[in-house]
């Protein structure tokens, strides 16, 4: 009974994660490349993750739908597939977090006192942060590529890594690289960028009697949308980061038990599908960028028809 109820949950959350996160990441793409936005450094860690959040779609979500909702499972046609979809699935899923933690970084470095600090938000490091967080993420994660393979079971194939040490040790790197380090990054970039608000008054009034007023509320807009979405994202890893450490330390096999592990592992995927949900509800900024391409649209629109409208009146007998 409960794992049926598990198998129907999982259908019906991650279709709507796959189709809520497409729409939602592809907008974000749209918005991020605006000029407005383009201009801080901190959008390019933003642009980064959301470009991830596609691919983790449709490498982990979908493969996961079809696996545990609907009982395909690519990932046990062979060891190659097995060990290519864990190692890619989890590079794509792994540096999501890390783009955010990048992004904390940048509004501690961007509000610092130090003039040496605040020279690190540019986007040449920008760039150059978001290509070693993903090659840090292809070595950190190469083991998977090695360790991960078929294993037969009660339940049938299924794709995991192998049993024994390398189990233990899977464990507890998964719970410190994705559930633990993520999170304390996070928080603690946000404290001290939030500490470092506190001391900026006086750069704040300057900035005012400067003329650097909008781009002062910028960067208060990119850095109250980053607090909200790093507070959801710590909200979905904590059931999980529970589970795994249950798992860790304990030795529970029960129905109860394994239904919840398949229900709290569908809060992990609600950061990558919704962020662009949690943007428009709390930036103005974000809001005004949205309505300013829904309204360019809607103005191409009208002038395609106004210009066909012309057409016909200036040439009626040409259907």
């Amino acid at each position: 009974m409960l794992a049926q109820i598990a198998v129907e949950a999982t259908r019906v959350v991650l279709i709507l994660f796959i189709i809520l996160g497409t729409i939602g990441n592809v907008l974000n793409l749209f918005i991020f490349t605006r000029p407005t936005l383009l201009k801080s450094p901190c959008t390019l860690y933003l642009l980064a993750a959301s470009i991830d959040n596609i691919l983790v779609i449709y490498t982990t979500l979908l493969t996961r739908l079809l696996a545990n909702g609907f009982s395909i499972d690519i990932a046990i046609t062979s060891n190659a597939v097995c060990k290519l979809r864990s190692y890619v699935g989890y590079v794509f899923f792994a540096v999501s977090p890390y783009f955010f933690v990048l992004a904390c970084f940048d509004r501690y470095c961007s509000s610092s006192p130090s003039a040496t600090y605040r020279s690190w938000s540019n986007k040449k490091v920008a760039k150059r942060l978001i290509i070693g967080a993903i090659t840090l993420a292809c070595i950190l994660y190469f083991h998977m590529a090695i360790f991960f393979e078929i294993q037969s079971g009660e339940s049938g194939l299924s794709c995991n890594c192998r049993p024994g040490i390398y189990e233990i040790f899977w464990r507890i790197f998964y719970l410190i690289v994705m559930c633990i380090l993520p999170p304390f990054f996070m928080g603690l970039f946000c404290i001290l960028t939030l500490m470092n608000m506190r001391r900026q008054s006086r750069r704040i009034r300057h900035s005012l009697a400067t003329g650097n007023y909008h781009r002062t509320q910028m960067d208060r807009q990119l850095l109250r949308m980053l607090f909200i979405q790093v507070s959801t994202q710590l909200l979905c890893i904590l059931p999980t980061a529970i589970i795994n450490l249950l798992n860790l330390f304990t030795d529970i096999d029960s129905d109860l038990f394994n239904f919840f592990s398949q229900i709290f592992i569908l809060t992990l995927y609600v950061s990558y599908s919704t962020s662009f949900y949690v943007f428009t509800m709390s930036s103005r900024l974000y809001q005004n960028e949205l309505f300013k391409i829904i309204s360019l649209k809607k103005y191409i629109k009208n002038r395609q028809e106004i210009m066909v409208i012309k057409r016909i009146m200036l040439h009626p007998n040409i259907h």
